[in-house]
């Protein structure tokens, strides 16, 4: 593609975005909580830690045990590993968790930013630079279709 044509695909799909401005920013004012919020997630976090801290007890007192009565080591194997396929597996969600705590604000953000931008524009005709830069992610081109997607996840197909 040429740079006259992407030019004249964010024209035509700001153009439209713009069309749509109120919507947009009344959808965002409703499910701002739900994408962005993160009460929920803190909350399964703390829920997370308790499990693993009482996972970690259950497996020293399996240690423990094991030390001090003779046990049929295969079965104390298992209960182990089972034991320890749960921790890994709460540590493992607790780690997606946590990364999720700290994206989903600075997604918000950037969210927040677009609308910014968005607010200050009515029709273009004409590409300016800063702009281009504070709505556009990504604009995909296939030979049977373009798509402009912005940065609040919204996309036009041009």
């Amino acid at each position: 593609m040429y740079e006259d044509e992407i030019k004249e695909l964010f024209i035509k799909a700001t153009n439209q975005l713009v069309g749509m401005k109120d919507e947009v920013m009344s959808n965002y004012a409703e499910m701002k909580e739900m994408l962005f919020g993160t009460a929920e997630l803190e909350a399964e976090q703390e829920n997370l830690e308790t499990e693993i801290n009482e996972i970690a007890g259950l497996i020293e007192d399996c240690v423990n045990e094991n030390a001090r009565v003779a046990l049929n080591q295969t079965e104390y194997e298992e209960r182990y590993n089972a034991l320890v396929a749960r921790f890994d597996k709460a540590n493992a969600r607790l780690e997606e968790v946590k990364q999720e705590v700290v994206e989903r604000p600075a997604k918000g953000m950037q969210v927040e930013r677009f609308l910014h931008e968005l607010e200050k524009v009515g029709i273009i005709d004409e590409l300016e630079d800063d702009l281009f830069m504070g709505l556009v992610d990504v604009i995909e081109v296939w030979h049977d279709k373009k798509v402009v997607r912005f940065k609040d996840g919204s996309e036009v197909e041009v």
